[in-house]
């Protein structure tokens, strides 16, 4: 066989083989987080254990750790998705004013944010030791940075109370269960925005 060519055989498998490697690695660090998901919603943050985590994935606890470093670096990975969503939701309304199309906007970003990655915002909302996590702290920063932008600068008693009712009626129907948040989207933003300029 020409010198040349096998070089070029040998190189091709290496990269066939660091490719493989690397679709692995990722498969698996998807496999853990959607693992994670189901175990905290079932048995709460503090309830799960880095056994739990690895026992039904058949991987040992060294292999979690290549991906993360510790139980809350997987809480870490998980609200990922969600905490930049809030970032980059909260930099563009930096540009929106208080106006109603504005307003609307904004519900409907937020709307489309929560419905994105409804299970992760389920989990924040609904267990007390990821609220305090530090990823926890930062999620709740950021829906504090949304609430005020709904009320505005000086806010009234009244136009707090908008804000709270136009962000419950988003979060509690993308709460409900096996309903298909894409169908009801425009109605749901339609009531949260009429709440907000109901004056």
């Amino acid at each position: 066989m020409n010198i040349y060519f096998k070089s070029e055989l040998d190189k091709f498998s290496v990269m066939s083989a660091v490719e493989a490697e690397n679709k692995r690695a990722v498969n698996t660090k998807a496999q853990i987080l959607d693992n994670a998901r189901e175990l905290f919603a079932t048995h709460g943050y503090d309830g799960t254990s880095i056994r739990q985590l690895t026992a039904s994935l058949n991987i040992t606890p060294a292999a979690l750790y290549y991906h993360f470093a510790s139980k809350n670096d997987v809480l870490e990975g998980l609200a990922k998705k969600l905490h930049d969503g809030s970032d980059a939701l909260l930099q563009r309304i930096r540009e929106f004013d208080q106006s109603a199309e504005s307003m609307r906007e904004a519900l409907c970003q937020y709307y489309d944010l929560l419905a994105d990655d409804i299970h992760v915002f389920r989990l924040v909302y609904n267990d007390a030791a990821i609220q305090h996590s530090p990823i926890g702290q930062r999620l709740r920063g950021q829906a504090r940075d949304f609430y005020a932008y709904l009320v505005g600068p000086e806010p009234s008693v009244e136009d707090r109370m908008r804000a709270a009712g136009a962000v419950g009626i988003i979060r509690l129907s993308l709460e409900q269960r096996g309903v298909d948040p894409a169908k009801y989207r425009d109605v749901v933003v339609e009531r949260a925005v009429r709440v907000m300029t109901d004056i």
